[in-house]
């Protein structure tokens, strides 16, 4: 049922392995003969679909930007402070636990709307940027770039003790997660192929219920698995550049930009460490326990950096592919 003055729609989308509910943003400034993008954007603990969006301030993004926001919304039947169960190996894997009711989410809008194949990107906050991890590496051919806010590595834990343990100091070895990630990838890369998987984190230095730790394992997981996606390409030149930036909001906090740019100075990844935040997001609208607007507008961010990391989407693999054929020619 629509809400035409807000521009929801509430949905359900089922799979193999159950059903979740989501919303969807459809802003007022959307073009209906355009193909537009789609970002699936994922809540953290005791959250709903709502709070996500008051939280994060997306829809505004997505009115000004022009694209589609889904937030699905987990059940208290399957976990019961509606956390996604991303350290639970039933979940961690393609067509299987909520990865696959999250990409039938993505398949229901997709079906009803006219989104951009290209243009599907997935983000998520705590656990659900544990859970936006996964869903980069399960399904490579449904998303196009992923950003992790306060959450962890590819398979970080398997149990829910090492998820706490992962909570509070990192994971295992990102060099290890990385190739796991890869060889996760490879049913969906059969499928399309994908140049590379860009991704941006955000976390705040005083986050004292997910270590800021995580936040670099997360980066040196998919350098990991970025290397590897460059030698299936036959790319044995790969290599990044990092470059660090600073800056200060106005009556606000500091921060550091890390930028990871590949040899030809495509962007691939960049890491937000925001000084002073808590277990926040960085940027909200308003004040709240999980929102904080002193920080850089993360909301904003993530959406600039997807569209600036677009050039690594299949389109554009083909497209270098055609432009190195005809520089040889």
């Amino acid at each position: 049922m629509a809400d035409r003055e807000r521009g929801w729609t509430t949905g359900i989308a089922r799979s193999a392995r159950g059903s979740r509910n989501f919303k969807l943003w459809k802003p007022e400034t959307l073009d209906e003969g355009c193909a537009t993008p789609l970002l699936m954007l994922l809540h953290g603990c005791t959250h709903d679909a709502e709070n996500m969006a008051e939280i994060s301030g997306m829809n505004e993004v997505a009115e000004a930007n022009r694209f589609l926001v889904v937030y699905p919304e987990q059940s208290r039947w399957a976990n019961w402070m509606k956390c996604w169960n991303w350290f639970d190996p039933k979940h961690q894997v393609r067509d299987a636990g909520e990865p696959s009711i999250l990409a039938a989410v993505v398949e229901q809008v997709s079906s009803a709307h006219n989104v951009d194949p290209d243009r599907i990107y997935v983000a998520g906050v705590s656990a659900g940027g544990a859970m936006a991890c996964i869903l980069a590496a399960t399904y490579p051919d449904l998303f196009a770039a992923a950003a992790v806010f306060a959450g962890a590595e590819f398979k970080a834990a398997t149990t829910l003790a090492e998820g706490l343990a992962a909570m509070k100091r990192g994971g295992p070895d990102p060099g290890c997660q990385g190739q796991l990630a890869f060889e996760a990838m490879r049913h969906g890369l059969a499928r399309r192929r994908r140049r590379r998987m860009p991704l941006i984190v955000f976390h705040g230095t005083a986050d004292n219920r997910v270590s800021p730790a995580n936040a670099g394992q997360v980066i040196a997981q998919w350098t990991e698995t970025n290397t590897r996606l460059a030698a299936e390409n036959s790319e044995n030149a790969f290599a990044l550049t990092e470059k660090v930036v600073t800056g200060q909001i106005s009556n606000g906090y500091a921060y550091q930009k890390h930028i990871y740019v590949e040899a030809d100075g495509q962007l691939l990844m960049e890491k937000w460490l925001v000084q002073g935040l808590g277990h926040k997001w960085s940027g909200s609208p308003k004040p709240g326990k999980y929102g904080d607007p002193k920080g850089p507008n993360a909301s904003r961010e993530i959406w600039r950096f997807f569209c600036e990391a677009g050039t690594n989407s299949p389109a554009s693999l083909l497209s270098r592919e055609k432009l190195h054929h005809e520089s040889i020619e």
